[in-house]
């Protein structure tokens, strides 16, 4: 059911919620553009669109801490209840999660950065796909989350949960190369941190769309699986 159809007696309280969640879809979208920017350094091997992730990452922690601001001031005013309570919860940690993810895109960037110099790169090209993945995953939760949409953010989780595993293997085998090609360690061990990275960026996914579930149904499906086994 979208937030649309559920509305609050008090018509400053639905303004203020529908402003923080402006906010967070404002900042999923600056968030999704940096992840569209690392996967285009990653893959092109340019540092411009790199350089553009690691700038664009203080817009986005700016908004983070509007959002919690905003929404702490929300509870406190108006003390919400049931559903609009859920709403306010989730939409600060939502905001929460984004931020996070961002980070990891500047973290990505900046190895990228430090190998594109590198002639070793045969192993990089496992993680084009899994860059596609997060991408798509992405704004499949971010559709869900404006929607409150609990059937398509059940979708994203089965979907990151795949993503989850690939990277651990990928970091795995990157790992059993190091002491075999010790000439390239610096390459493999930043490629290692970017599989780590993408690994984090999927778990971030996943409990947005955790958060969209609780929202929509009332239903906490963090602990309803051993979540952290494919968290790196």
């Amino acid at each position: 059911m979208a937030f649309e159809d559920r509305r609050h007696t008090l018509p400053k309280f639905d303004a203020a919620l529908e402003d923080i969640r402006a906010t967070v879809l404002l900042m999923g979208t600056l968030v999704r553009r940096n992840l569209q920017n690392v996967s285009d350094g990653f893959s092109k091997r340019d540092d411009d669109s790199c350089a553009a992730v690691i700038a664009d990452n203080e817009e986005v922690e700016i908004l983070q801490k509007q959002i919690d601001r905003d929404g702490t001031n929300i509870l406190v005013r108006f003390q919400p209840m049931l559903f609009d309570l859920r709403s306010v919860i989730a939409t600060i940690k939502v905001a929460s999660h984004l931020e996070l993810l961002s980070d990891h895109t500047v973290l990505i960037a900046r190895h990228v950065q430090s190998i594109n110099d590198c002639e070793y790169l045969e192993k990089s090209s496992d993680l084009k796909p899994l860059f596609r993945d997060c991408l798509s995953t992405f704004s499949e939760t971010m559709q869900a989350f404006a929607e409150a949409d609990a059937t398509a953010a059940g979708n994203v989780q089965n979907q990151t949960g795949t993503i989850l595993k690939q990277t651990i293997e990928l970091g795995n085998s990157l790992t059993g190369l190091v002491e075999k090609q010790i000439l390239f360690a610096r390459c493999l061990i930043s490629l290692i941190t970017v599989a780590q990275s993408l690994n984090r960026i999927a778990s971030c996914i996943r409990n947005i769309a955790e958060e969209t579930i609780y929202v929509a149904e009332a239903r906490d499906v963090r602990y309803s699986q051993n979540r952290y086994k494919d968290v790196l």
